[in-house]
């Protein structure tokens, strides 16, 4: 396979897992949302001494990576169509996209459940803003349509659906939720990427900023793809 974008664009089954047993792409997605939040767990430990002047670590340095994860992992499944589309990454990696889509959902679950429920139960204080309501309606919205896609991403659903249409819902589900999520991190933590980029206050931004960037150029290059193909067609 070249890893141009016909074949990434193509209602083919996803056969591109160059034969990598299941389990073996569950574990690459679960390995990386572990580092990822651990990473982030101890980003945010750093960060909150330069910005409070505190040591101290509790649930809430382990849920706000949570939803870090959830948002790059979701990125990162939406943007490898466009990266193996013009050959900027091998074609087996597309077997991928589910197991990361996969991984995010589950760990924007586990996100929802941490900040309202554990979180309130232990008495720490869930993160809140200008835009809190908001941001909870898209980020529940985002868990949502996550959720379908969960559901749908089963072999039994495509043969009923129908690999176009079963393609075509999928892929519009997840930029959907895509933009939805990365709404949710935009809306709750807007004050705070503003204050950083005004007065460079802290050393260390939110993770959210990069991870909403990111999210960002997964839907650019779903728009770079859209626009190429408009042109060969």
């Amino acid at each position: 396979m070249s890893g141009t974008g016909p074949r990434a664009e193509t209602g083919a089954p996803d056969r591109t897992g160059g034969g990598v047993p299941v389990r073996q792409l569950w574990a690459r997605a679960w390995s990386l949302a572990a580092a990822l939040v651990v990473f982030g767990s101890a980003y945010f430990f750093i960060r909150q001494f330069f910005k409070d002047g505190v040591w101290r670590f509790d649930l809430t340095l382990v849920d706000k990576p949570l939803g870090v994860t959830a948002l790059v992992l979701a990125a990162f499944s939406m943007a490898l169509t466009g990266l193996v589309y013009f050959g900027w990454a091998p074609g087996r990696r597309l077997a991928m996209r589910k197991y990361y889509g996969l991984a995010a959902f589950w760990t924007g679950l586990a996100h929802g459940i941490v900040n309202h429920g554990i979180l309130p139960a232990t008495g720490l204080q869930t993160e809140s803003g200008v835009g809190a309501w908001p941001a909870e309606a898209a980020g529940w919205a985002a868990l949502a349509i996550f959720a379908v896609m969960a559901l749908i991403s089963d072999d039994r659903v495509r043969l009923r659906l129908g690999n176009g249409r079963w393609r075509r819902l999928l892929r519009y589900a997840g930029y959907a939720g895509l933009v939805a999520a990365a709404g949710h991190a935009a809306l709750l933590k807007w004050p705070s990427w503003d204050r950083y980029f005004r007065t460079f206050g802290s050393v260390l931004p939110s993770l959210s900023l990069p991870a909403a960037l990111l999210a960002a150029v997964a839907l650019l290059l779903r728009l770079a793809v859209w626009i190429s193909r408009r042109r060969k067609a």
